[in-house]
C-alpha cells in the first residue's frame, strides 16, 4: 500500500450501496488518504506546528475532507480557490485509514473527494459503525 494507491471508488460505493460495513471499514483501513492542512496562525509558534484538517458542513453536521489521490485535493483547491488565499500556500499530509478513522467520532462525518470523482459523504451515523466495527469507539 503506497501513498500513491487510488481507492477503487465503484467498490466503495458498491459496499455503501449494500450497507457491508465490513468491507468499507477494510477500505478505509487498507488506504492513504491526504488531508489539506489548515495552520492555526493563532497556536503557532517556531518549535512546534499544530495541524488542522479541512472540515466542512452540511445540513448541520461536522464532515472531515479527505482526499484519495493527490489528484483528487488538488483538482479540489483549484476548483475552489475561494476558499483558500494563495494556493500555493495550500498544503497536505497523509495520513493512513487507521489513523484518520481514530480522529473522527460520533459528532464528525467523513467527506471524501468532494467535487470530484470519487465523492462520498459518511453520516457520523456511519463512522460510528464502522469505529464499532474496527473496535475503535
Amino acid at each position: 500500500m503506497g501513498v500513491e494507491s487510488e481507492l477503487d471508488h465503484q467498490v466503495f460505493h458498491d459496499a455503501l450501496k449494500r450497507g457491508d460495513v465490513a468491507a468499507i471499514s477494510r477500505q478505509l483501513i487498507d488506504h492513504q488518504f491526504l488531508l489539506i492542512h489548515l495552520a492555526d496562525e493563532a497556536d503557532s509558534s517556531e518549535e512546534t506546528e499544530i495541524l488542522g484538517a479541512l472540515t466542512a458542513q452540511f445540513e448541520d453536521r461536522d464532515y472531515l475532507v479527505a482526499f484519495s489521490s493527490q489528484e483528487r485535493a488538488s483538482e479540489f483547491v483549484e476548483k475552489r480557490s475561494d476558499l483558500f488565499a494563495d494556493e500555493s500556500e495550500v498544503g497536505g499530509f497523509w495520513v493512513d485509514g487507521r489513523t484518520m478513522l481514530d480522529y473522527l467520532d460520533d459528532e464528525l462525518g467523513l467527506l471524501m473527494n468532494p467535487d470530484g470523482l470519487g465523492h462520498q459523504r459518511l453520516s457520523p451515523k456511519w463512522i460510528t459503525k464502522i469505529l464499532n466495527e474496527l473496535n475503535l469507539e
